[in-house]
């Protein structure tokens, strides 16, 4: 592949990161670190660590590097002597796997929606390497970000390339007793946007508001209306 990046932009990339990495930890040892510099901490390295893959994936067609990180993609051994007839039993008399689901909703910006395509046509190229689909155009903006879903084998992280910028969003963790099967989200009648509202028996563990403000002086704003609020 022809690199999009010089030696020098990938040199700078990972010394921003480096420079990224060591004011975070500095910050989040430090434990009279104001709020907003450990957000802005870790907005940076979060900001950094997506320029150092793209640099990288321009360079060598590598990435992302950050992905998965708690997966073993080495292990290929274990993978093929799991013995998959054993996954999900529950032994007699034990206490059947806790089950969770996680909903979120996360809003992104296209500044340039060609420019997303066009990745996506990087990622479907690469995942569908010597295959005749690997060379079919991408069609729109939504077939682009199956792509990056595709290539990558995760969702989010997916997401964390330099043609989308993330919005506001949330997250929430519920106790279901009502796992989902196969049979719930394909098939005539399925509703998937029916499934993605909480059933009633489902237990609240966990929630998370992630707004993301355009400037500082909005947050701070916002974190004033919050501290007002929570005084009444």
């Amino acid at each position: 592949m022809s690199n999009a990046f010089s030696n020098e932009d990938v040199a700078a990339a990972a010394e921003v990161l480096a420079e990224s990495i060591r004011r975070h930890a500095a910050v989040m040892v430090d434990s009279d670190a104001p709020v907003r510099d450990a957000l802005g901490a870790i907005e940076a390295l979060r900001t950094s660590a997506r320029r150092y893959e793209e640099v990288i994936f321009g360079t060598s067609g590598w990435g992302p590097v950050f992905a998965d990180l708690d997966e073993d993609d080495f292990d290929e051994d274990d993978e093929h002597d799991h013995d998959h007839e054993h996954d999900h039993v529950v032994e007699h008399g034990t206490t059947p796997p806790m089950a969770v689901t996680v909903r979120a909703r996360y809003d992104y910006l296209i500044p340039d929606p060609d420019a997303l395509i066009r990745a996506g046509q990087l990622a479907r190229m690469r995942s569908w390497d010597g295959d005749p689909h690997g060379a079919e155009p991408v069609a729109g903006v939504g077939e682009a970000i199956y792509e990056l879903f595709h290539l990558s084998g995760a969702t989010f992280p997916a997401l964390e390339v330099g043609e989308l910028e993330p919005g506001s969003g949330f997250m929430t963790v519920h106790h279901t007793a009502a796992p989902l099967e196969p049979d719930d989200v394909v098939g005539p009648g399925v509703d998937l946007e029916e499934l993605l509202i909480s059933d009633e028996e489902d237990e609240l563990l966990y929630d998370l508001a992630e707004p993301r403000y355009a400037t500082r002086e909005e947050a701070e704003e916002a974190g004033r209306r919050l501290e007002s609020d929570e005084g009444m």
